[in-house]
Protein backbone atom coordinates (compact mmCIF):
# COMPACT_ATOMS: atom_id res chain seq x y z
CA UNK A 1 0.00 0.00 0.00
CA UNK A 2 2.69 2.40 0.80
CA UNK A 3 4.45 1.78 -2.27
CA UNK A 4 1.07 3.32 -4.21
CA UNK A 5 1.82 6.48 -2.45
CA UNK A 6 5.89 6.89 -2.70
CA UNK A 7 5.62 8.33 -6.19
CA UNK A 8 2.73 10.64 -4.72
CA UNK A 9 4.66 11.72 -1.78
CA UNK A 10 8.24 12.02 -3.86
CA UNK A 11 5.78 14.63 -6.20
CA UNK A 12 4.32 16.38 -3.23
CA UNK A 13 7.81 16.63 -1.65
CA UNK A 14 9.33 18.11 -4.92
CA UNK A 15 6.35 20.77 -5.72
CA UNK A 16 6.43 22.50 -1.94
CA UNK A 17 10.21 22.22 -2.14
CA UNK A 18 9.90 24.34 -5.80
CA UNK A 19 7.15 27.02 -4.27
CA UNK A 20 9.51 27.38 -1.49
CA UNK A 21 12.44 28.36 -3.54
CA UNK A 22 9.71 30.45 -5.69
CA UNK A 23 9.24 32.52 -2.64
CA UNK A 24 12.75 33.38 -1.54
CA UNK A 25 13.19 37.10 -2.83
CA UNK A 26 15.25 37.13 -6.15
CA UNK A 27 18.18 38.95 -7.42
CA UNK A 28 15.88 40.20 -9.91
CA UNK A 29 12.71 40.46 -8.44
CA UNK A 30 9.85 41.75 -11.03
CA UNK A 31 7.03 42.57 -7.99
CA UNK A 32 4.60 45.50 -9.57
CA UNK A 33 5.12 48.24 -6.71
CA UNK A 34 8.91 48.02 -6.38
CA UNK A 35 10.31 51.17 -6.70
CA UNK A 36 14.09 52.69 -6.06
CA UNK A 37 16.55 55.37 -6.33
CA UNK A 38 19.71 54.54 -8.28
CA UNK A 39 22.01 56.89 -8.48
CA UNK A 40 23.77 57.40 -12.21
CA UNK A 41 27.29 59.36 -12.60
CA UNK A 42 26.27 62.63 -11.27
CA UNK A 43 22.29 62.49 -11.52
CA UNK A 44 19.60 60.04 -10.14
CA UNK A 45 17.09 58.31 -11.28
CA UNK A 46 14.28 56.25 -10.36
CA UNK A 47 13.55 52.39 -11.38
CA UNK A 48 10.01 51.39 -11.02
CA UNK A 49 8.63 48.05 -11.65
CA UNK A 50 5.40 48.32 -13.66
CA UNK A 51 2.60 46.39 -15.30
CA UNK A 52 2.57 43.84 -17.51
CA UNK A 53 2.07 43.88 -21.55
CA UNK A 54 2.21 41.62 -24.11
CA UNK A 55 4.53 41.57 -26.86
CA UNK A 56 4.99 38.81 -29.82
CA UNK A 57 2.88 36.79 -27.97
CA UNK A 58 4.50 36.82 -24.49
CA UNK A 59 3.78 38.60 -21.62
CA UNK A 60 6.83 41.16 -20.46
CA UNK A 61 6.52 43.61 -17.28
CA UNK A 62 7.55 46.97 -17.70
CA UNK A 63 10.24 48.81 -15.72
CA UNK A 64 10.20 52.19 -16.10
CA UNK A 65 13.38 54.39 -15.54
CA UNK A 66 12.35 58.05 -15.05
CA UNK A 67 15.31 60.58 -15.34
CA UNK A 68 14.40 64.02 -14.11
CA UNK A 69 13.38 66.04 -14.94
CA UNK A 70 11.00 64.52 -17.63
CA UNK A 71 12.76 61.56 -19.19
CA UNK A 72 11.62 57.85 -19.51
CA UNK A 73 12.76 54.92 -20.63
CA UNK A 74 10.88 51.68 -20.78
CA UNK A 75 12.39 48.34 -20.56
CA UNK A 76 10.72 44.88 -21.22
CA UNK A 77 11.45 41.48 -19.30
CA UNK A 78 9.95 38.48 -18.56
CA UNK A 79 11.20 35.59 -16.54
CA UNK A 80 10.49 32.12 -17.66
CA UNK A 81 11.63 28.79 -15.17
CA UNK A 82 15.29 29.99 -14.13
CA UNK A 83 16.15 32.48 -16.95
CA UNK A 84 15.11 36.61 -16.94
CA UNK A 85 14.97 37.77 -20.81
CA UNK A 86 14.99 40.87 -22.11
CA UNK A 87 12.35 42.44 -25.19
CA UNK A 88 14.53 44.58 -27.35
CA UNK A 89 12.05 46.50 -29.28
CA UNK A 90 14.07 47.62 -32.18
CA UNK A 91 14.55 44.04 -33.31
CA UNK A 92 11.36 42.74 -32.02
CA UNK A 93 13.26 40.01 -30.52
CA UNK A 94 14.51 38.76 -26.80
CA UNK A 95 17.66 38.20 -25.59
CA UNK A 96 18.98 36.41 -22.57
CA UNK A 97 19.45 38.48 -19.47
CA UNK A 98 19.65 37.05 -16.38
CA UNK A 99 19.45 34.10 -14.28
CA UNK A 100 16.65 33.35 -11.66
CA UNK A 101 19.37 30.65 -9.77
CA UNK A 102 22.99 32.04 -10.40
CA UNK A 103 26.28 30.18 -9.30
CA UNK A 104 29.69 31.31 -9.50
CA UNK A 105 31.32 31.01 -13.08
CA UNK A 106 27.72 30.84 -14.92
CA UNK A 107 27.95 32.77 -18.13
CA UNK A 108 23.79 34.30 -18.16
CA UNK A 109 23.64 36.37 -21.49
CA UNK A 110 26.28 38.99 -21.90
CA UNK A 111 27.40 38.46 -17.86
CA UNK A 112 29.36 35.59 -15.70
CA UNK A 113 28.81 35.77 -12.05
CA UNK A 114 32.26 36.27 -10.53
CA UNK A 115 30.89 36.64 -6.89
CA UNK A 116 28.21 35.53 -5.08
CA UNK A 117 27.83 37.12 -1.47
CA UNK A 118 29.47 40.03 -1.71
CA UNK A 119 29.67 42.98 0.23
CA UNK A 120 30.13 46.78 -1.22
CA UNK A 121 30.41 50.10 0.49
CA UNK A 122 29.17 53.03 -1.22
CA UNK A 123 28.69 56.85 -0.36
CA UNK A 124 25.05 55.81 0.71
CA UNK A 125 26.10 52.93 3.09
CA UNK A 126 27.64 49.55 2.85
CA UNK A 127 25.31 47.18 0.70
CA UNK A 128 26.02 43.28 1.85
CA UNK A 129 24.60 39.58 0.68
CA UNK A 130 25.55 40.92 -2.94
CA UNK A 131 25.84 39.01 -6.73
CA UNK A 132 28.37 40.29 -8.56
CA UNK A 133 28.05 39.85 -12.50
CA UNK A 134 30.95 40.89 -15.04
CA UNK A 135 29.03 42.18 -17.80
CA UNK A 136 31.06 42.37 -21.37
CA UNK A 137 28.92 43.49 -24.41
CA UNK A 138 29.15 43.20 -28.26
CA UNK A 139 30.98 46.48 -28.01
CA UNK A 140 33.88 45.52 -26.41
CA UNK A 141 32.96 47.74 -23.16
CA UNK A 142 32.27 46.26 -20.00
CA UNK A 143 30.72 46.86 -16.59
CA UNK A 144 30.59 44.74 -12.99
CA UNK A 145 26.93 44.81 -11.76
CA UNK A 146 26.21 44.27 -7.85
CA UNK A 147 22.01 42.89 -7.33
CA UNK A 148 20.37 42.27 -4.41
CA UNK A 149 17.48 39.58 -3.43
CA UNK A 150 14.61 41.84 -3.03
CA UNK A 151 15.69 44.72 -5.05
CA UNK A 152 17.27 43.69 -8.19
CA UNK A 153 20.56 46.33 -9.36
CA UNK A 154 22.06 48.06 -6.65
CA UNK A 155 25.83 48.85 -7.90
CA UNK A 156 27.54 49.08 -11.44
CA UNK A 157 31.33 49.69 -11.70
CA UNK A 158 32.86 51.05 -14.84
CA UNK A 159 37.07 50.65 -14.76
CA UNK A 160 36.82 49.99 -10.83
CA UNK A 161 34.60 53.73 -10.36
CA UNK A 162 31.38 53.21 -8.59
CA UNK A 163 29.13 54.75 -11.57
CA UNK A 164 25.84 53.88 -9.94
CA UNK A 165 24.54 53.02 -6.86
CA UNK A 166 21.22 52.62 -4.68
CA UNK A 167 20.24 54.79 -2.16
CA UNK A 168 18.31 53.93 0.41
CA UNK A 169 14.48 55.64 0.75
Amino acid sequence: MIKKFLPLLFIALYLNSYAQEENVESYYPLTKGISKTLTWYHGKYREIIGDTINLEGKTYTEIRQVFPPDNEIAIYVRRSNDTVYFFNEKSRKEKVFFGVSPNKGQRIGDGTIIKTNANLRTPAGKLTDLLVVKMEYSNELSDTRYYKRGLGLVAVKNNNKLICYYIPN
